[in-house]
């Protein structure tokens, strides 16, 4: 058999194929509009009937029905089916009546059917039912949307919209500039932590009051939050328990509240209520090495 029949044959089919497929989905595409179409005049149907009882007091399970075809139709599955059918002009008006009338059905349950009437007169719910039924109703089963009516997409979220490649250059960059921007201020902030919470190893005497107890104690490391202190007692004294509140004493600075946050035996881990600032930190560190080398110096000598 010639080559050119057999490619003119497979052509012939995947074409048949294709139409099949299409012609396939088209009816099911028809009969899903058709069974929401359906829906949203079930939907208008019996909101009306509810609202004809709000006024007329004849409640003959109208409420109920409503109720649970509300149930039986989430708001978010309508969407999506609105979607898909392309119908996203009805579903701003479709959503805000279900909202409404969800709250009527609360108050009725709650306060009773003329409170809930009143309610629907003053924020106008029945013309705004009255407009929606008008534009659902005369639909066709068999309703195909404008071409071009976003939704038409397979996902049924509409066409997106391409962006000129300028946009997507500058939106590119912006997001580079930003990211260094904040990797830049993150280092900054994690430099000064690390200034901040840096320990300085000294030995320097202080006094440590803690309620009405009075410690000669010494700081065996600082830093501009905090410090460890050492309490000095005589041998054998076990060290009470301080906690909350402190405040240290050291030669050339004022009083420095603090808080004992925590203590293991006669060490105790205080933070500072008010950081240090450089200079405090810089004049105790200058006096613990004066205080350092002084022994030094005498030994020499000696």
């Amino acid at each position: 058999m010639p080559a050119k029949p057999i490619i003119f044959s497979a052509a012939a089919a995947l074409i048949l194929a294709l139409g099949g497929t299409a012609a396939a989905a088209a009816p099911s595409a028809s009969r899903a509009t058709c069974m929401l179409l359906s829906d949203l005049v079930m939907m208008q149907h019996q909101m009306r009937q509810f609202h004809e009882m709000l006024k007329t007091g004849n409640d003959t399970g109208e409420a109920r029905r409503l109720r649970n075809w509300l149930v039986d139709h989430p708001q978010v599955d309508l969407r999506i089916r609105l979607r898909r059918a392309g119908m996203q002009s009805y579903e701003r008006s479709t959503l805000d009546l279900i909202t409404r009338y969800k709250s009527l059905l609360e108050i009725q349950r709650r306060h009773g059917r003329r409170k809930a009437a009143a309610n629907a007169q003053r924020r106008g719910t029945e013309a705004l039912l009255q407009v929606y039924a008008a534009r659902i109703v005369p639909l066709p089963c068999n309703y195909v949307p404008p071409q071009g009516t976003a939704g038409a997409a397979l996902s049924g979220l509409g066409k997106l919209k391409r962006l000129p490649q300028e946009t997507v250059i500058a939106g590119s960059l912006l997001t580079l500039i930003l990211g260094a921007a904040a990797a830049f201020v993150l280092q900054r902030l994690a430099r000064r932590r690390l200034r901040l919470s840096r320990r300085h190893p000294c030995a320097l005497p202080c006094i440590l009051k803690c309620g009405d107890y009075r410690f000669e104690a010494r700081i065996v490391d600082i830093s501009r939050l905090g410090a460890k202190v050492r309490v000095g007692l005589e041998d054998g004294q076990t060290v009470p328990a301080i906690a909350g509140d402190v405040t240290a004493g050291v030669t050339g600075l004022p009083p420095v509240e603090a808080q004992a946050l925590r203590q293991d035996h006669d060490y105790v881990g205080i933070k500072f209520a008010k950081r240090l600032s450089r200079g405090q930190l810089k004049t105790l560190l200058k006096r613990n090495a004066a205080q350092t080398v002084e022994p030094d110096a005498a030994v020499s000598t000696a």
